[in-house]
């Protein structure tokens, strides 16, 4: 059997973020269930967990970009 989506989006995140140091990763307390947190171990500056505030964190996403 393969590999769960959200392990191989934990990775992906690592392994792009080793590319681009422009990649950030938002999260919203979920970064156990969506493996971010391999991200957020890797690259702590990177990665914000801004908890239970969803509109927050797009207001976030748009100031990023």
């Amino acid at each position: 059997m393969g590999k769960a989506i959200r392990d191989a989006y934990g990775e992906a995140l690592v392994k792009y973020g080793a590319t681009n140091q422009n990649i950030v990763v938002l999260d919203a307390d979920l970064s156990g269930s969506t493996k971010s947190a391999l991200f957020g171990a890797k690259y702590p500056d990177r990665f914000f967990n801004v908890g239970i505030a969803e509109a927050n964190m797009t207001a976030m996403a748009a100031g990023f970009a």
